[in-house]
């Protein structure tokens, strides 16, 4: 019965551990490809009915994931590069 105790205890204990360390259940989660145009936007003083032929799409690399975001407002295009889970502005570009 002791030893059973122990397996409980050891089985909590690195649960703990994983839950904390954000390991378990799939780690951080991205913010999605809503709030990644709206990061955009927000950054480019736009609002959504502004903008036109949107398209955001999830890429990865190098240990990383991130966001490209693309739109038009007028006849300005905008490219966007936005972290996929802390929403930071990476990589802001227009033409």
């Amino acid at each position: 019965m002791k030893h059973f105790k122990q397996i409980i205890l050891f089985v909590l204990v690195l649960a703990l551990v994983l839950s904390a360390s954000g390991c378990a259940f799939g780690g951080p989660k991205k913010i999605g490809k809503d709030a990644a145009l709206q990061a955009a936007l927000d950054h480019a003083g736009l609002t959504a009915d502004q903008v036109t032929d949107f398209d955001v799409e999830l890429d990865r690399g190098a240990g990383s994931s991130w966001y490209e975001v693309d739109f038009e407002s007028g006849s300005i295009e905008y490219e966007y590069r936005v972290d996929a889970f802390t929403g930071e502005i990476l990589l802001s570009a227009r033409d």
